[in-house]
C-alpha cells in the first residue's frame, strides 16, 4: 500500500526554496516544491533515489526509504558555486530552444515597460458558430436549424435555404480609439459598433481583459481563468515548461525561433502551443498558446495568438490579437467563437493632459450605432471571409425585415393569435413590437398556488412590460387569488419603472394582502413551519439612485397591518409532516417603518452606453451605512425602533495564490421603546447537509438568534484556484479547486460567540455551452460560549452568473 514522503526544502538560510524538482530515478517521475518549499509525494515501500535540483542551487542525489508509515524528510539545498548562465548551457546541449528562452528571460526588462504611453486606432470583431449535427434517421427528413435572431422575433423566412448555418452565426464589429499610460490607466471610446445577430456568445473583452504581458512571470486571464498562467518567459518557466526548436525561419532579415511549449506537468496554470524568439533581439515576435478547460471559466479550450511588430524607430508593440474558443453542449450541438483585435495607427510617448484618466474607462457614442456599411469597408483592416459575408448579407435582411411596418404587423398577429397550448401551458401574451410594450396573462396551471398557510390557492396573475427608446424601462406584476381550504382573499400588485437607466435611477410601488415570512433567510425547513408566518396588508414605496459614481443612495417606506393566523385552517401536509402547527401569537398592530441605506464604492471603474452605465468593479471595498426607523403615531403606527448598521465587504484577487472574498458588519438598535419580534435583528439556522452562502452566514449555527444591542459579523471565504493540488499527481486530474474560510459572530445582549471554519474541495460540471454547475463538498468545525465543539460535512451547489462570469461566492 502507498505511503507518503513529505518535507521542506530550505537553502543555507533556512528560507524555504519555491518549485525544487524532485525527481524520482527509479519511477522516471516526481513533483516540485509550491511557493513555501514544501512537497508532497506517494510511493509504494521501498528504497528510492531521489534527485533535488533547482536553479542557482547544487543538486542533491539523497535515498530514501519507504515503509508502511508516512515519512517526513526535510532537505537543505547549497547554493550553486557555478554560475547560472554555465547551468543553462548545459541544459542547451538536450536543446537549443533553453538557451534561446534563457536570453529571451534575461532581455525581458528591456520590453516590459518599453512603452509608457501610446494611442492606437482598434478594430475588433468577434464571431461565434453554432454547429448542430442532425440525430441519425434512417428516412431522409428535412433539418431545420434554431433560428438565433432578435429575441421574441420569429423566423422571417418560411423555407429553409442553403445557407442555413448562416443564421447560426452572430458576429460584432467595433472600432474605437483606445488610449493608454502605464501601469494600468486606459480609456476607450467606442465610435463604430454593428452586431450582427445575438453577442450572447460572443467574447468582447475591454482593454484590460486583453492586455496580456507575457514579460511578467504570470499572465493575468481576467474572465477568462481562474487563475493568472505561467508565462512561458517566466524566471522558473524552465522548472514548468518543456521546450524544443522545432525551426529558425528568416523575417525581414532577422532569424525567427519557433519554440514548442509543452508543459512538465498539466495544471490550470501552464499553456501549450508555440512561442517565437527574435534572434539577436531575444524578444518576442509571436505566439500562439492554448488552454485547456481545467483552467477557463467558461470554454472548453481557448488559444490565444499575439503577434508583434516593430515600429520606425525600432520598438516592437503588439499589434494583432486574437481568441480562438470551443465549447460543447452535449454530443450534438458545438460553439466555436474567434475574436480578433487589430492596433493600427500607433502613435507612442503620447502626452495625455491632466485627470485625462478617470473612472469611465469606455465610452460608446451615439453616432457609433449609426455607422453604415460603407465605414465598415474602409475600417476593417482584413477582409471579411466568404462565410462572413454571408452572415452580414443574411443578417441585414432581416434587419431590413424586421423594419418593414408590414412585416412587424404579421410577426404581431403571429404573436397574439391564441391557442389552447398557451391558455394550458405558456399563458398568453398581447404584443405591440412599434410601441415596445407587451401584455400577458398567466396560464391556467399556472394559476394554481400552494401556501404554507392552509395550503393550495388559485387564482390569475398577469404583467406588463415597456420599454422606451431611452432605456427607461416599466414593468407591473398583479395577481389575486382565494385559498381553497379558507376561502380567504389575497391580493398584490409590484410596480417597477427605470426613470434614469445612466445613473441606475429606480422606483418600485408595491402593495397587496399576503402572508408574510418573518425570517425569509432562516433556513429552509423552517420556511416550512407556521411559526414562520404572519397576515399582513400592506403598501411600500421603494427608491434608489446613483448620486455620482460608486455612490449610491436607497430609501423606502412601508405600512402594513400585522395580523396572527391563529384563526386560520393551517392544516396542511408539510406541517403533519413536520409536526408543527403553532402559529406566532399576539396582538394585531399596525407599523410604519422606513429604511435607507448609502453605500460607497471609491474608484468604481465604469463603461458607459448611450444611455445606460455598465459597472465594472474596483479594487476598493465597499463601504454601506444604514438606519431602519420604526415610527410611533403615523398612521397608526404602534413601533417605536431605530437600527443602524455599517458592513463593508470586498473582493481581492491574489494572482497565482487565488481570491479571497470577505465581508464584515457591526449594528446595533439604538431605539427600542417599541421594538416588536418581527423587527429584531436576526441570524439564520444552518441547513443540515446544505451549505449556504458563506458570505451572509453561518454553517453550523444550530438555531436561529436575534439581537437587540450589539453584534459583529465577519464572513471570509478563500479559493486557491488550484494553487495547493496542481502539483499533486494523479489529484491534478482530478480538476479540484480547494476552498478555506472563516467566520465568526458576536452578540452582546447574550454574550454569545460563536466562531467556526471550513475547508473543502469543488469542482465544475457542464450544464451546457456555457453554463456551469459548481459543486463543493466541505468540512466544518464550530464552537461557541454556549454550545459544545461541533463538526460536520456540507455540500453546495452553485452555477455561473454568465453575464457577469463569475460565481455567488
Amino acid at each position: 500500500m502507498a505511503q507518503s514522503i513529505s518535507g521542506t526544502i530550505t537553502n543555507e538560510k533556512n528560507e524555504p526554496v519555491p518549485f525544487v524538482n524532485i525527481f524520482v530515478q527509479q519511477l522516471n517521475s516526481g513533483t516540485s516544491t509550491d511557493d513555501q518549499g514544501k512537497y508532497f509525494l506517494r510511493l509504494d515501500p521501498g528504497i528510492y533515489d531521489i534527485v533535488l535540483s533547482s536553479i542557482g542551487y547544487e543538486s542533491q542525489i539523497v535515498k530514501v526509504s519507504i515503509g508502511d508509515k508516512p515519512t517526513i524528510r526535510n532537505y537543505q539545498l547549497a547554493s550553486a558555486t557555478q554560475e547560472l548562465e554555465q547551468v543553462i548551457i548545459k541544459a542547451s546541449r538536450r536543446d537549443p530552444a533553453y538557451e534561446i528562452i534563457q536570453k529571451a528571460i534575461e532581455h525581458r526588462d528591456d520590453f516590459f515597460t518599453q512603452i509608457t504611453s501610446f494611442r492606437a486606432n482598434v478594430y475588433t470583431k468577434a464571431t461565434e458558430l453554432m454547429d448542430i449535427q442532425p440525430k441519425e434517421k434512417k428516412s431522409k427528413v428535412d433539418v431545420t436549424v434554431e433560428f438565433n435572431g432578435p429575441e421574441g422575433i420569429d423566423d422571417p423566412f418560411d423555407k429553409p435555404t442553403t445557407d442555413d448555418k448562416f443564421k447560426n452565426i452572430n458576429m460584432v464589429e467595433i472600432k474605437s480609439t483606445l488610449s493608454y499610460e502605464a501601469p494600468e490607466k486606459y480609456k476607450e471610446e467606442r465610435t463604430g459598433y454593428k452586431l450582427y445577430g445575438t453577442k450572447a456568445g460572443l467574447y468582447l473583452p475591454n482593454f484590460s481583459e486583453t492586455d496580456f504581458n507575457f514579460y511578467q512571470n504570470l499572465v493575468e486571464m481576467k474572465n477568462l481563468g481562474s487563475s493568472p498562467i505561467i508565462s512561458p518567459l517566466s524566471r522558473t518557466s524552465i522548472l514548468t515548461y518543456k521546450f524544443k526548436l522545432e525551426e529558425t525561419t528568416k523575417q525581414n532579415g532577422i532569424a525567427v525561433h519557433k519554440i514548442r511549449v509543452t508543459p512538465r506537468k498539466s495544471s490550470n496554470s501552464t499553456f501549450e502551443g508555440h512561442i517565437y524568439i527574435n534572434d539577436s533581439i531575444w524578444n518576442i515576435n509571436k505566439l500562439e498558446l492554448t488552454i485547456e478547460k481545467g483552467g477557463l471559466k467558461l470554454y472548453d479550450e481557448l488559444t490565444i495568438k499575439l503577434d508583434y511588430n516593430q515600429l520606425a524607430d525600432g520598438t516592437w508593440i503588439p499589434y494583432r490579437l486574437e481568441f480562438d474558443y470551443f465549447t460543447k453542449e452535449g454530443r450534438r450541438k458545438s460553439f466555436e467563437g474567434n475574436t480578433l483585435i487589430f492596433y493600427k495607427d500607433f502613435e507612442k510617448n503620447v502626452q495625455f493632459p491632466p485627470k485625462y484618466f478617470n473612472n469611465e474607462v469606455a465610452v460608446t457614442t451615439a453616432e457609433a450605432y449609426k455607422r453604415d456599411s460603407s465605414y465598415w469597408n474602409l475600417e476593417r483592416p482584413e477582409p471579411l471571409t466568404i462565410d462572413e459575408k454571408k452572415v452580414i448579407s443574411y443578417r441585414d435582411s432581416i434587419e431590413l425585415a424586421l423594419n418593414d411596418k408590414d412585416y412587424l404587423d404579421s410577426i404581431e398577429a403571429r404573436y397574439n393569435k391564441i391557442t389552447l397550448g398557451e391558455i394550458i401551458y405558456d399563458g398568453v401574451g398581447w404584443r405591440n413590437t412599434e410601441k415596445k410594450r407587451d401584455l400577458y396573462f398567466g396560464s391556467l396551471l399556472s394559476t394554481i398556488e400552494f401556501e404554507v398557510i392552509g395550503g393550495w390557492r388559485i387564482g390569475p396573475h398577469t404583467s406588463l412590460f415597456k420599454r422606451w427608446e431611452s432605456g427607461r424601462l416599466l414593468y407591473t406584476f398583479g395577481h389575486v387569488n382565494i385559498g381553497l381550504k379558507n376561502e380567504d382573499l389575497q391580493w398584490g400588485n409590484s410596480t417597477f419603472f427605470r426613470y434614469n437607466p445612466y445613473y441606475l435611477g429606480d422606483v418600485r410601488l408595491y402593495f397587496g394582502r399576503s402572508f408574510y415570512s418573518v425570517n425569509s433567510f432562516d433556513a429552509y425547513l423552517n420556511q416550512l413551519r407556521i411559526s414562520n408566518y404572519i397576515l399582513h396588508d400592506h403598501v411600500g414605496l421603494w427608491t434608489r439612485r446613483e448620486l455620482f459614481n460608486g455612490f449610491y443612495v436607497s430609501a423606502e417606506a412601508k405600512y402594513s397591518q400585522r395580523q396572527s393566523v391563529e384563526d386560520y385552517d393551517r392544516t396542511t401536509v408539510i406541517n403533519e409532516i413536520i409536526d408543527e402547527n403553532d402559529p406566532l401569537s399576539f396582538e394585531d398592530y399596525e407599523a410604519l417603518i422606513t429604511e435607507t441605506r448609502i453605500s460607497y464604492t471609491p474608484m468604481q471603474k465604469y463603461m458607459r452606453e448611450p444611455n445606460r452605465k455598465i459597472v465594472l468593479g474596483s479594487k476598493f471595498p465597499t463601504f454601506s451605512v444604514g438606519h431602519k426607523k420604526g415610527w410611533p403615531g403615523p398612521l397608526s403606527s404602534d413601533v417605536d425602533f431605530d437600527f443602524l448598521d455599517f458592513s463593508i465587504d470586498q473582493d481581492i484577487i491574489l494572482g497565482v495564490f487565488g481570491n479571497s472574498k470577505y465581508k464584515a458588519q457591526v449594528g446595533k438598535f439604538v431605539n427600542t421603546k417599541k421594538l416588536e419580534f418581527i423587527d429584531l435583528k436576526r441570524f439564520r439556522q444552518s441547513d443540515p447537509y446544505l451549505y449556504s452562502d458563506p458570505l451572509n452566514s453561518f454553517q453550523l449555527l444550530d438555531t436561529a438568534l436575534n439581537a437587540t444591542d450589539y453584534y459583529l459579523e465577519f464572513h471570509h471565504i478563500h479559493h486557491f484556484n488550484g494553487a495547493l493540488i496542481n502539483n499533486i499527481p494523479l489529484i491534478k486530474k482530478l480538476r479540484f479547486n480547494v476552498v478555506a474560510g472563516v467566520g465568526a459572530m458576536w452578540i452582546k445582549q447574550s454574550d454569545y460567540l460563536h466562531r467556526e471554519v471550513f475547508a473543502g474541495v469543488e469542482r465544475v460540471f457542464k450544464l451546457g455551452a456555457r453554463r456551469r454547475l459548481r459543486i463543493g463538498i466541505y468540512g466544518v468545525a464550530a464552537d461557541s460560549n454556549k454550545t459544545p465543539f461541533d463538526k460536520d460535512f456540507k455540500i453546495s451547489f452553485d452555477i455561473i452568473d454568465t453575464w457577469k462570469k463569475n460565481w455567488s461566492y
